[in-house]
């Protein structure tokens, strides 16, 4: 079962020192949102999806949402901390997926590194900054300074990831047809919407593309391709000065009105409510 984070945690990011403070899961329970944990002392034991893990002194784990958590355990000397942040935060923060899939595909089964002293405290720094942002008084721009806060949470924890990454490791001929499509949603999804013209680029077909995304990733094509066009939508809704009309023909949409209802389709608002609530907070 899917839980939502806090209600007071409007801002899409909750950070904890206890497994005890997380009280709005119940085990088991399948993420809904992104999960960082460090151990810097003790450690934490959990099953992930099927398999035990671990997490000792100086390791690191990062879980995005679909996983499926039970049994998590804390020693009675666990020292660390957790970060949590929604989907929807997460999103808004990364445009481009072409250099995040691969590092997502090769840590998906095995998501615990080892961390270096030196990553430990750069970690532990941007908690301490989150943790006062979120328990300070409320200030203008609060929700811009803590979306600031998680890219570079996020950048620097992929830095950490790719660090590790075995170059050399080939890639499964699903992994490498994944990676093809998304180097081709990125140089079209302003323009190609089809999965038909994906499919015909990848010399397969769209049912075959679909079923391999689908099994490899969780999203089919057409998910995929709408993910795309929905976060820069939102890019250009939370970082330009275009209006609905401009945005809607930047993306190649026939009319302001059709893009409108796409937009709310797919995120349940508006465009113009989802700008306006962008100033909230």
């Amino acid at each position: 079962m899917s839980h939502k984070l806090p209600i007071h945690q409007a801002q899409g990011i909750s950070v904890f020192r206890s497994l005890d403070e997380i009280s709005f899961i119940n085990f088991p329970s399948r993420l809904a949102w992104m999960l960082l944990v460090v151990c810097s002392k003790g450690e934490i034991s959990a099953t992930i999806d099927v398999a035990t893990r671990r997490l000792c002194p100086g390791s690191l784990m990062v879980l995005r949402p679909g996983h499926i958590i039970n049994h998590c355990k804390a020693s009675q000397d666990f020292e660390g901390f957790f970060i949590v942040v929604q989907e929807d935060k997460l999103n808004e923060m990364l445009p481009s997926m072409h250099y995040v899939v691969p590092y997502t595909l090769h840590y998906n089964s095995n998501p615990i590194i080892e961390i270096t002293p030196e990553e430990l405290s750069a970690l532990e720094l941007i908690y301490t900054m989150l943790q006062r942002q979120l328990t300070g008084s409320a200030r203008p721009f609060n929700n811009m300074a803590l979306t600031s806060l998680c890219e570079v949470l996020f950048y620097n924890t992929l830095g950490i990831y790719a660090s590790r990454m075995n170059e050399t490791k080939p890639r499964s001929r699903r992994e490498e047809l994944l990676a093809k499509f998304i180097e081709l949603i990125e140089m079209h999804f302003r323009s190609e919407r089809s999965v038909n013209f994906y499919a015909e680029k990848l010399f397969v077909t769209p049912k075959h593309l679909s079923a391999v995304l689908k099994e490899i990733s969780g999203r089919t094509a057409g998910e995929w391709i709408d993910h795309r066009v929905i976060l820069e939508a939102k890019l250009l809704l939370r970082t330009t000065g275009m209006n609905i009309q401009e945005i809607s023909l930047a993306l190649n949409f026939s009319n302001q009105s059709f893009f409108g209802k796409y937009f709310k389709h797919l995120t349940g608002i508006s465009p113009r409510d989802y700008r306006a609530k962008l100033t909230e907070a």
